[in-house]
């Protein structure tokens, strides 16, 4: 971390990025059925567990 002229830390030295911690991301659009609106549970359905209409590519 940075010092200022006193020996103090410097409150604006830039701070290393925060580590990439995945999960969901953001938008969550394109696993929400077009017919129904039911958000599908997993990253990789196709079709909607309700009704069986196509999620968005």
């Amino acid at each position: 971390m940075a010092a200022n002229d006193h020996g103090q830390p410097d409150a604006e030295a830039p701070r290393a990025p925060a580590p990439d911690m995945g999960g969901e991301a953001a938008c969550l659009l394109h696993r929400v059925c077009e017919e129904c609106g039911r958000l599908a549970p997993g990253r990789e359905d196709r079709c909607c567990a309700r009704c069986g209409g196509p999620l968005p590519s």
